[in-house]
C-alpha cells in the first residue's frame, strides 16, 4: 500500500517534479526550509558552542583527546567525562575551514538534514505528501530552540536517521543492519544516544504485533546497538555519564532547559498546545490507531515532561507517529502541477540564502561582534582585553565562561556550563560570592582570582561590596557588566 501511494504521488518522476512542481511540493519546501530561514537569521550562542571549538581545537593540534579539565581554575586536572569530544572535533573543523560562516552553514545543514528525515519517516509511514510536509512543519514550530549549534544538533540528526532507517525497513530490509553503525557515532557526539535502543525497541515490538518478517532481524540489531554504544573512549562509563547528568540536582536547579515545561515560555506552550493538538487528530481520526503509535506518543510525553530539554525528542517522534495513523489514501482534490509553483519553491530558497547572507563576511576567526554572537559581550570583551595578562584568573558569571575560554585562552575562569565537571561545592561556594556573602573575598583569594566580571542579575549582592572594597578597582562598566581588578 505505501509503495502504490508512492508510485501514484509520483507518476510523473523526478524530471517533470522539478520542472512543474505540484502545490504539495511547495508545501514540502516550507516545512522543511521555513524552520531553518528562522534559524539561520538567528544569533550563534556561544554559552556552549565556543568552549566546544576550542576544546576540539586542543585535540587536533596536541593529538589526543581531553580527559582531565583545561579550563577553569577550580576544577583543573579533574577528570572530564568527554563523551561529546567527536562534536568538538566536528565544530573545530566547521570553524578552521570557514569561520563563523562556516559554523552558521553547518548549522543550517544539520537543520535541514533533521526535517528531511522526518518527512521521508513521515512518507514511509503511508502520509501523502501534503500531511507529511505539515507534520514536518509543525516539528519544525517545536523544534527552533533546539536548532542551536551544539551536539544536541548532531544527536537530533543522528535521532532521525535511526527512525528513518526502521520506518524504512520493509523498503528497505537491509537498511537497519546500519543501526548499529550510527549508534557508535552517536555515542560519540551526544549524550542523547540512550535513545537509540528505545527506538529499535518500538519498532521491534511493533514488528512482533504485526507478525512481521524482521522480529528476529531487529533483535539482533537492538541488541548490537547495546553493545556499539560501549565503542567510545569512555567504554560502559558513557551510560553512568548520561544518567548523572539528567539527574544531577545543581543542573536542575539552576538551568532552565533541564526544568519542567511551562506554559509561560514559548517551548512550553508549544509543546502543552501540541500534546492538545495530538490527542484532538487521534480522536477524529476514522480507523483504529495502531498500538505502536500510542505507545511512542506516550514515551516520548514521559520523556519530555520533566524537562524542557526533552521536547525535541517528542517534537520528531509524534510527527512520524501520527503518520501512521493517518488514512493512506490519498482524497480526491486539486494539487495543481506549474511554474508559479516553481517560483514559489525558489523564494523560500532565496529566503534562506538572504538569511545567511549578512554571515559570509565572517568566513574568518575575528570576532563578528554581538549581532551575530550572544553570550559574548563585547564591551566587556575589549576590557578584558586591555587588562587581562597571560595566566590571570577570571572570576565570571557562568553564561560567558564558555566565551571567555575561547577568546582568552591563556586565562582560566571560574566556572562555565560544564556543569557535570566543576564540582557541586565549587558551585556552591560561586553562589555565595556572587551573593557577597561574608568571606567571599578569602573565596576568591582561594581561587587566585585576578580579575572579576560581575554582572547586576547575577551577581547582585557582590557588586556593591567590591565597589566598596578597598582591593578592587574598578575599571570597565557598561549595561552587560563590570570589570574590577585588584587593587
Amino acid at each position: 500500500m505505501r509503495q502504490a501511494l508512492r508510485d501514484r504521488e509520483d507518476a510523473a518522476g523526478p524530471p517533470s517534479a522539478l520542472r512543474r512542481p505540484s502545490l504539495s511540493h511547495v508545501w514540502v519546501a516550507v516545512a522543511i526550509l521555513a524552520p531553518v530561514l528562522v534559524i539561520s537569521s538567528a544569533q550563534l550562542s556561544t554559552i556552549d558552542l565556543t568552549y566546544l571549538i576550542r576544546a576540539g581545537e586542543i585535540m587536533l593540534d596536541e593529538g589526543r583527546l581531553l580527559h582531565v579539565d583545561p579550563f577553569t581554575a577550580t576544577a583543573a586536572g579533574l577528570e572530564w567525562a568527554n563523551q561529546q569530544w567527536l562534536a568538538e572535533i566536528l565544530l573545530a573543523l566547521a570553524f578552521r575551514a570557514g569561520g563563523w560562516l562556516g559554523l552558521a552553514l553547518l548549522r543550517g545543514v544539520l537543520s535541514i538534514a533533521v526535517l528531511t528525515l522526518i518527512f521521508l519517516a513521515c512518507r514511509l509511514q503511508g502520509a501523502p505528501r501534503k500531511p507529511a510536509a505539515w507534520l514536518t512543519l509543525a516539528a519544525g514550530v517545536l523544534l527552533p530552540g533546539a536548532f542551536m549549534l551544539r551536539p544536541q544538533l548532531f544527536g537530533m540528526v543522528c535521532f532521525a536517521l535511526v527512525l528513518w532507517l526502521l520506518v524504512a525497513r520493509e523498503l528497505r530490509p537491509k537498511g537497519v543492519l546500519a543501526l548499529p553503525v550510527v549508534t557508535i557515532l552517536w555515542a560519540n557526539l551526544h549524550g542523547s544516544f540512550v535513545l537509540a535502543p528505545v527506538l529499535i525497541g518500538l519498532a521491534s515490538l511493533d514488528e512482533r504485533q504485526r507478525r512481521g518478517a524482521q522480529t528476529i532481524r531487529l533483535a539482533v540489531v537492538g541488541a548490537a546497538s547495546l553493545v556499539a554504544t560501549l565503542a567510545n573512549p569512555l567504554g560502559a562509563r558513557v551510560w553512568t555519564y548520561a544518567v548523572e547528568l539528567t539527574t544531577d540536582p545543581v543542573i536542575g536547579r539552576v538551568v532552565l532547559e533541564w526544568q519542567p515545561p511551562s506554559i509561560r515560555t514559548y517551548a512550553g506552550a508549544a509543546f502543552f498546545s501540541s500534546v492538545a493538538g495530538v490527542a484532538f487528530l487521534l480522536s477524529r481520526l476514522p480507523r483504529p490507531i495502531p498500538r505502536s503509535t500510542y505507545l511512542t506518543l506516550g514515551i516520548f510525553f514521559a520523556i519530555a515532561l520533566p524537562a524542557t530539554r526533552g521536547l525535541v525528542w517528542w517534537a520528531m517522534a509524534a510527527p512520524v507517529a501520527l503518520a501512521a495513523a493517518l488514512p493512506r489514501t490519498v482524497r480526491p482534490g486539486r494539487d495543481p502541477a506549474n511554474s508559479l509553483n516553481l517560483a514559489l519553491i525558489g523564494l523560500v530558497c532565496v529566503g534562506v540564502v538572504i538569511a545567511l547572507a549578512p554571515w559570509f563576511g565572517h568566513a574568518d576567526r575575528e570576532d563578528p561582534g554581538e549581532r551575530f554572537l550572544v553570550f559574548a559581550p563585547p564591551g566587556i570583551t575589549q576590557a578584558l582585553e586591555d587588562v587581562l595578562e597571560p595566566g590571570q584568573v577570571v572570576f565570571n558569571p557562568q553564561a560567558w565562561g564558555s566565551w571567555f575560554e575561547f577568546r582568552f585562552p591563556e586565562n582560566p575562569v571560574t566556572t562555565d556550563s560544564r556543569f557535570e565537571v566543576i564540582p557541586d561545592q565549587v558551585w556552591e561556594l560561586n553562589e555565595e560570592v556572587s551573593d557577597g556573602a561574608e568571606g567571599w573575598q578569602d573565596i576568591l583569594d582561594r581561587w587566585g582570582v585576578d580579575i572579576a566580571v560581575l554582572t547586576e542579575m547575577q551577581q547582585a549582592g557582590l557588586v556593591p561590596r567590591m565597589r566598596d572594597d578597598p582591593g578592587w578597582r574598578l575599571v570597565y562598566e557598561d549595561e552587560d557588566g563590570l570589570v574590577f581588578v585588584r587593587a
